[in-house]
């Protein structure tokens, strides 16, 4: 614009000072060393004007070579990106496909001229794992690496690649190098805990739990399943290592709130019968056994080897007074009863348990006692009932 404005300019004045120079044009001498150049006024003036246009139009055709070369190189780019796109695009439905040799081939081939190269040298990883080559997954990661900036998504896909081939322990190192910088990140919070779970490391997913709460990375039920299978896990290991005394010295360190709930009482008493602590868990349990007790922990009862049950039938027969068609309860006393032999009332709680409710296991304790009662006939009749209740009902069977 500058440019053409010059020209106008200078074709203006020429048009008005023209006809006074046209009589009286003067001259102009030029003189270099030796050499002189003589013109008039107006033919220096002409001059300058055409090699103002000489400049001009050769700085056009210049802009033009440059302007052409520089569309033809966005061409060639622009088609090489768009190659590279759909290089990436048909590796990663490959990859969806589980073609892993075809889609690490085609994300590779687009990774160079791609708009996101982190993308396709992560979705080579995933490919060579897919092969079962973690020399080349590796290789791709570091690859990748260069260009993550904070190396998050990379080490996150790395977890779960090693996670999926069972390296839990290298999962977990390379997980704790980033939660420091990543505290409140749900992804790596659920990845921890399932290292923790698989390396059953109890204490540390105990110590988890907060976070991923707070993160809402898992439900309030999905949180407390979590807490009573750590709980137990680290029951089960304080047992192995340390005993009964042991487990009981970190039993009651435990929260008051903690040791009320069932299933970790259920855990406890598990494991002190486990490592013959029968009268230690009798204790436990008949504290527990309240007016209206868990049927968990009265199915633990059978279990106890104790010297004397007279103590435990009592007590099982004073929660009858709070519930006396609790099916669970007679079927508990029915078998404290066979195991001192007593079979007439044995076979009076077996079948007030069947009568409240029909159960494979209760037919065959009552089997049992009624063949100790010589009662041949009446224990082939109950044999028969537990076999329909047994087997599937069939469909053309009458109802």
């Amino acid at each position: 614009m500058i440019k053409i404005f010059l020209l106008l300019i200078s074709l203006v004045t020429g048009i008005i000072f023209g006809s006074d120079l046209a009589g009286n044009q003067g001259y102009v001498l030029f003189s270099v060393a030796n050499q002189t150049v003589e013109m008039s006024f107006t033919t220096l003036i002409f001059l300058v004007f055409s090699l103002l246009i000489v400049l001009f139009w050769f700085e056009f055709v210049l802009r033009k070579l440059f302007t052409l070369s520089y569309s033809v190189q966005n061409w060639v780019s622009s088609r090489k990106y768009k190659k590279a796109r759909k290089l990436t695009n048909d590796g990663l439905m490959k990859l969806l496909e589980g073609d892993w040799k075809q889609a690490e081939k085609l994300v590779i081939k687009g990774a160079s001229h791609s708009d996101a190269p982190l993308i396709n040298y992560l979705a080579a990883a995933e490919s060579a794992q897919g092969r079962g080559d973690v020399e080349s997954r590796d290789c791709y990661l570091q690859q990748a690496a260069t260009f993550d900036s904070d190396h998050l998504a990379t080490t996150l896909t790395r977890v779960k690649l090693q996670y999926r081939q069972g390296q839990y322990e290298e999962a977990l190192a390379s997980l704790q190098e980033l939660i420091d910088e990543h505290p409140h990140n749900a992804i790596l919070l659920s990845l921890l805990k399932d290292s923790y779970l698989q390396l059953q490391d109890w204490q540390a997913l105990l110590r988890l739990l907060p976070a991923l709460k707070r993160v809402k990375a898992i439900t309030k039920k999905e949180a407390h399943s979590l807490e009573i299978n750590a709980e137990c896990g680290l029951m089960a290991y304080i047992a192995a290592q340390k005993g009964s005394d042991g487990l009981l010295a970190h039993w009651h360190s435990l929260s008051r709130v903690t040791r009320q709930q069932t299933p970790l009482i259920t855990c406890l008493i598990k494991e002190l019968i486990a490592r013959h602590a029968d009268s230690e868990a009798y204790a436990i349990l008949r504290k527990n056994l309240k007016k209206q007790p868990d049927e968990k922990l009265i199915s633990l009862v059978p279990k106890l080897s104790l010297p004397d049950y007279h103590p435990v039938i009592f007590k099982l027969q004073d929660l009858l007074r709070y519930n006396e068609n609790n099916p669970v309860i007679h079927s508990i006393l029915g078998q404290l009863y066979f195991r001192e032999g007593k079979w007439t009332d044995a076979r009076q709680h077996f079948e007030r348990a069947l009568a409240a409710r029909p159960d494979v296991t209760d037919y065959a304790w009552l089997v049992d006692t009624l063949e100790k009662l010589n009662e041949s006939s009446i224990a082939n009749s109950v044999s028969r009932e537990a076999l329909k209740l047994a087997l599937p009902v069939s469909p053309l069977s009458p109802s």
